[in-house]
């Protein structure tokens, strides 16, 4: 049985990322993340994308505004949802309090204008997102897959807690990231830490030109331990990067296919 699943990896592996899978250590075996239903691993992973995008968008516009200078005073930002769009708000501190600098407007149409903040003062939800934010950036120790790490901070559907995601990320566009990430859960007010996930065992970076067969790039394929699952990153990764994923949970000797915001079950050895 496992045989077979390791000869549809190889042949996977081969046909879509070039049998250059780019994996950068191996680590001890590591504990097992918080089980999530399918349904949540969909919704989760299209919302970090969502956000993630957003917040790229909003800081290129900022960037902009200040003739690639990075404003006095910058800390760091957070996404909070307005229906349809979002709005990205840069920080600042004063006299030790966390304040509202600059706003940004995400819509369907992109980043708008950047808007002086008309109220600094920060809703105690949006004080408490950027807290969740600097406590599971303080907890994940030595950087294992990326130089740099974006930020998702969304509120968990099913607690008040919040579940902030530090994302392995690179500027360089033939990078294709599949692991390295972590999921937190943090209180709700954002000072406590209650649980640290590594998704995934292993650091695995493709070079686009060199995955691609025949200048092409079909699909990318990955094997995950951690979960009998696919977790909310790999539906992050396949909507990044606009390539159908093939995650082999190798526990249950399951292929799953990620297709953008869908997961859906695509092979199972007997």
């Amino acid at each position: 049985m496992r045989s077979l699943l390791k000869h549809f990896v190889f042949a996977v592996a081969v046909l879509f990322i070039g049998g250059q899978p780019a994996v950068a250590r191996e680590d001890a075996p590591p504990t097992p993340v918080e089980d999530w239903s399918l349904e949540k691993v969909q919704v989760i992973g299209a919302a970090l994308y969502r956000q993630d995008a957003a917040a790229a968008v909003a800081s290129d516009a900022l960037t902009r505004h200040f003739r690639n200078r990075p404003p006095a005073g910058l800390i760091g930002w957070i996404v909070v949802d307005e229906g349809e769009n979002q709005r990205v708000r840069f920080l600042s501190q004063e006299n030790g309090q966390r304040r509202a600098a600059w706003d940004v407007l995400v819509t369907s149409g992109g980043a708008g204008p950047v808007e002086a903040a008309v109220d600094p003062v920060l809703p105690a939800d949006q004080l408490a997102r950027f807290e969740a934010r600097m406590t599971a950036a303080n907890q994940i120790g030595e950087l294992r897959c990326a130089q740099r790490y974006n930020a998702v901070v969304l509120k968990d559907p099913d607690s008040d807690d919040w579940l902030v995601w530090l994302l392995a990320s690179t500027t360089d566009p033939n990078s294709l990231i599949l692991t390295g990430h972590y999921r937190f859960r943090i209180s709700a007010d954002g000072h406590s830490l209650l649980r640290r996930d590594q998704l995934s065992a292993t650091c695995i970076t493709s070079d686009r030109r060199e995955a691609a067969r025949d200048g092409q790039l079909n699909a990318l394929v990955v094997s995950h331990i951690v979960s009998p699952l696919p977790v909310e990153t790999h539906v992050f990764a396949s909507l990044l990067y606009r390539l159908p994923i093939y995650v082999v949970t190798v526990g249950n000797d399951t292929i799953w296919a990620v297709e953008g915001a869908k997961v859906r079950r695509s092979h199972v050895q007997n």
